[in-house]
């Protein structure tokens, strides 16, 4: 008899969703709470939805239950009715630079990019004639009418 598939009564566990949407989280913390008499699989609740349902896709964290964290109470002293002064404590903030990235602005000269693909083509015959590049515009300008006739 194997006893690997027992499961201890209130542990905490992460259950597969099956539907969801693709950014959803792909599982959910619930709560192992018994066997089914009738199918294969587990009893969860669900506290975000307060449902019980029955899954067979979990991961079980006996490890560590959230319940025995300590961390989370609030330590309360018993007060023995005195007003109770403590005059060498006094106040001083403490700044906490550790860990603290300096802000700084970027020494890079920013430029405008050299934009390739633009259309510069002079719009008119006169504009191409008074241009640097007149000499090529005249040879494609012949190549473009002896091509037509």
């Amino acid at each position: 008899m194997s006893y690997k598939y027992l499961g201890v009564w209130g542990s905490p566990v992460y259950v597969k969703r099956l539907v969801g949407d693709k950014l959803d989280s792909r599982s959910s913390l619930c709560r192992f709470i018994g066997y089914p008499k009738e199918t294969a699989g587990y009893y969860f609740y669900d506290p975000a939805e307060q449902k019980i349902f029955v899954s067979t896709n979990a991961v079980f964290l006996e490890k560590g239950f959230p319940s025995d964290n300590r961390h989370d109470e609030v330590m309360i002293e018993e007060s023995s009715g005195e007003p109770h002064h403590d005059s060498t404590t006094s106040f001083e903030p403490t700044v906490h630079t550790d860990g603290v990235p300096v802000l700084r602005r970027s020494t890079r000269e920013s430029r405008i990019p050299e934009r390739y693909g633009f259309d510069n083509d002079p719009k008119a015959y006169g504009e191409a004639m008074s241009g640097n590049d007149s000499d090529k515009w005249l040879e494609a300008i012949k190549f473009e009418m002896d091509s037509m006739g």
